[in-house]
């Protein structure tokens, strides 16, 4: 080889053109630029040309012509004269092969450059040109078409993209790729095909965060929604049942469990259901008779015994062991169990007869509680009354349940006030309702949780459960009991403010429920201060939270058979368990009402016709960082930085500046006067 001759070597990206500097016995040193030099194997050299160019031009020319020559190479006849059964043959003698007679340098350079980056028969080693299998050569032929299918593919959907459309009749590469946009648009750098779609990301203009783009492309183009739950979707959250869980649920035989002649007979009660609005798993009902030769009444609680109509281990069951709690979303609600076994059997709805656990709870003329007894039952209520319902019922003393209701408040009051002399803290902070209409409407109503109707129905549920867990550890059944630390409301201020003083009210409420420890979850009785009881576990919504389906299933059997259906160690994994999924639930309800709220104030105060400023009270400040505020008209927590000689506690005025759906956060900024 002479000085400046071109050579075809391998390097890392492919074979090349470069010139020839010098050479040792196992190394060749070429030059790849003006100022670039590299030492290779000799083994790495294809072809030596024998030119030495006089300029670069003239080097330029010859890279030209070899490179149009490369693409009209076809070595299918080659491979076909030569057969599979061939040793490896060089470069010299494939070009013979190839054009029937000496090949020029031009020649043969492209014949090394089209082995090299092209070629489906032949592969190289130190010793030539090793001639390819027929099943090697269609598997490597078929390599290569999967390769210029994602190619297009990519080319094809990223343009479409940028276009906001979809490409129509799509082909099963280009279906994949949108569908590992779809991965990284809604879990990021933790979907799997990251890596490969975030360069396609970023050759489009958009934001900076890459994630949201791929999300805004996708929305744009109706593959997403601009108000996918994400959140669900990260979660797993399951919105469909099996088919099999489904059919369990249409055929569970109702008739043969009402005719159980152990269930006690109460449908001759006038049992009411209360609810929210539009509530279709009715599961906790009351009732009030008079009892014979006293004066005193009797409070009945009867619960929709779902734990009959579930065969233990089955498909519905093991189905709502998953989902472990109905989830309530603004969206609408993703239950527990199929709506086919509530609609169908087991909400406590009108003129139905269904199957109940009946607590019946003898009471004194005042209020007070005596003894009490739990029974299977067969339940009918007579009505299905809302909340707004039971309030006017209590206000309105011609109406035919002012008597009922006014009853079940005196229970509810001593009941609740005997809680309190045990140390119990009431926190009723109100709820925030964010639903949505037929339309994809954005509604907000503020719940107050103290309304006589609300706290009737709470304390009754409270009452119900500690009586029940009461039953569970005197008569040794292993149960799941929730219980607390002790609170100190030593040097808090007075709860009570002047009724305009609605920011001492929240500013109280804060400090009192940091205060309150979570509960825990365990199967050894325990107090549980925060409610003012000494054991308590969840038995009234078995319709909608697992745990209260397997106390309750635990209970039925005791009653049946007289020994528990779970013992201890089979109920500790359970309640482990349940508490961090019904954490990860409770965040995910959080999460989507956040989103939703958000949306509501974007539509509604930023872009619609309502006030941007609002009323707050500062709950925490500490150094360094933003104030924690709550505003006085939703009991919304935000952050806004604050002057400093305003402190938790005081009330301030905040305007809204922005929202940023993507990142849930909300802009405040504080108002002076």
């Amino acid at each position: 080889m002479r000085q400046d001759e071109l050579l075809v070597v391998r390097l890392g990206k492919g074979a090349t053109i470069v010139r020839y500097v010098e050479e040792s016995a196992a190394q060749v040193t070429v030059a790849l630029g003006r100022n670039r030099q590299a030492k290779l194997p000799r083994d790495r050299v294809l072809a030596a040309t024998g030119i030495v160019p006089a300029d670069q031009p003239a080097v330029e020319q010859f890279r030209d012509q070899a490179q149009t020559l490369v693409g009209e190479i076809d070595l299918a006849e080659v491979w076909e004269v030569l057969g599979d059964d061939t040793e490896a043959v060089s470069l010299d003698e494939l070009a013979d092969v190839y054009w029937e007679s000496p090949a020029t340098s031009v020649q043969l350079v492209a014949l090394a450059l089209h082995l090299d980056g092209a070629s489906d028969y032949f592969d190289y080693d130190r010793e030539g040109y090793s001639v390819l299998s027929r099943h090697a050569v269609e598997e490597k032929q078929a390599r290569r078409k999967a390769e210029a299918e994602k190619a297009d593919a990519k080319s094809t959907v990223m343009e479409s993209l940028s276009a906001g459309t979809v490409p129509d009749d799509m082909t099963p590469a280009q279906s994949t790729l949108l569908g590992q946009l779809r991965g990284y648009a809604i879990f990021g750098d933790d979907f799997g095909g990251s890596r490969a779609v975030r360069p396609l990301i970023e050759i489009l203009p958009g934001p900076g965060d890459l994630q949201q783009h791929a999300f805004d492309l996708l929305v744009a183009a109706g593959v997403l929604s601009a108000d996918e739950p994400l959140e669900l979707i990260r979660a797993g959250i399951r919105t469909r049942f099996p088919e099999e869980v489904v059919a369990g649920a249409r055929s569970v035989p109702l008739a043969e469990l009402l005719s159980d002649p152990s269930r006690a007979d109460l449908s001759h009660l006038d049992i009411f259901t209360i609810d929210d609005e539009g509530t279709d798993d009715r599961d906790d009902a009351l009732s009030v008779e008079p009892i014979d030769d006293s004066d005193g009444f009797r409070l009945g609680v009867h619960i929709a015994d779902t734990a009959t109509l579930i065969e233990p281990g089955g498909d519905i069951d093991v189905e709502a062991d998953r989902r472990m709690s109905t989830l309530y979303v603004p969206e609408g609600k993703i239950p527990m169990v199929p709506p086919e076994l509530t609609r169908l059997v087991g909400s406590l709805d009108p003129g139905q007869d269904r199957l109940a656990i009946s607590l019946l709870i003898e009471v004194g003329p005042s209020g007070d509680l005596g003894d009490w007894e739990v029974k299977s039952s067969v339940v009918r209520s007579r009505a299905a009354l809302t909340y707004p319902e039971v309030d006017l019922a209590l206000q309105n003393e011609g109406s035919d349940r002012h008597d009922t209701m006014k009853f079940l408040n005196a229970v509810a009051t001593v009941w609740r006030s005997k809680r309190e002399e045990a140390g119990a803290v009431n926190v009723d902070r109100p709820e925030m309702s964010v639903s949505l209409d037929s339309k994809g409407e954005v509604s907000v109503r503020v719940l107050d949780r103290s309304s006589p109707a609300r706290t009737l129905v709470a304390e009754l549920m409270i009452l119900c459960n500690s009586v029940l867990a009461d039953f569970t550890r005197k008569e040794g059944v292993p149960a799941m009991y929730r219980s607390q630390a002790a609170v100190d409301p030593a040097g808090l201020p007075s709860p009570e403010g002047p009724p305009e003083n609605e920011a001492d009210k929240a500013f109280h409420r804060y400090l009192l429920a940091k205060r309150l420890r979570p509960a825990e979850l365990g199967t050894t009785p325990a107090h549980h201060p925060g409610l003012g009881v000494d054991a308590y576990i969840q038995t009234t919504s078995p319709l909608r939270r697992y745990l209260d389906l397997i106390m309750q299933r635990q209970i039925t059997h005791y009653l049946a058979e007289a020994e528990p259906y779970y013992t201890i160690d089979a109920l500790a994994p359970i309640a482990q368990r349940a508490e961090e999924e019904l954490r990860e639930l409770a965040r995910l309800e959080d999460d989507r009402k956040r989103y939703w709220f958000l949306k509501y104030l974007l539509q509604n105060r930023i872009e619609g016709p309502g006030s941007a400023t609002f009323q707050a009270v500062v709950l925490d400040k500490l150094p360094g960082r933003s104030a924690l505020t709550e505003l006085l008209e939703f009991p919304f927590r935000t952050r806004a930085t604050l002057p400093q000689n305003l402190l938790p506690g005081q009330a301030v005025n905040l305007k809204l500046e922005g929202v940023d759906l993507w990142g849930r956060t909300a802009q405040f900024v504080h108002v002076p006067g």
